[in-house]
């Protein structure tokens, strides 16, 4: 009499998600954002975070700056905030194209 073999189950493995570190420019709309953060120690004692937003693309040369943000924040969170306040104008926004020289106009 034959014995029934156990039958094997592979086992699936998933590839985690990663969180994007390279975004989508609210200007130009090319996949060119890039979001540096810092920590700092506040005046309170309390570490926070300081954010430098830059698109790559130099025909568009976007730069912005976003501090006393909480140091639980990713760049996936600084940019969903980023977006909330330029949509207010609650953000300054400079522009630093290639090729542009000050005395153009």
């Amino acid at each position: 009499m034959g014995r029934r073999s156990r039958k094997r189950y592979k086992k699936i493995v998933r590839p985690q998600k990663r969180l994007p570190k390279v975004f989508q420019c609210p200007v130009c709309g090319l996949p060119t954002l890039i979001i540096d953060l810092d920590t700092y120690m506040a005046p309170g004692g309390s570490e926070r975070k300081k954010a430098s937003i830059k698109c790559m693309n130099p025909k568009c040369g976007l730069r912005a700056e976003m501090t006393d943000l909480p140091t639980i924040y990713s760049e996936v969170d600084v940019y969903s905030k980023f977006l909330d306040a330029l949509d207010k104008g609650e953000v300054e926004v400079s522009f630093e194209r290639e090729g542009e020289e000050e005395g153009e106009a």
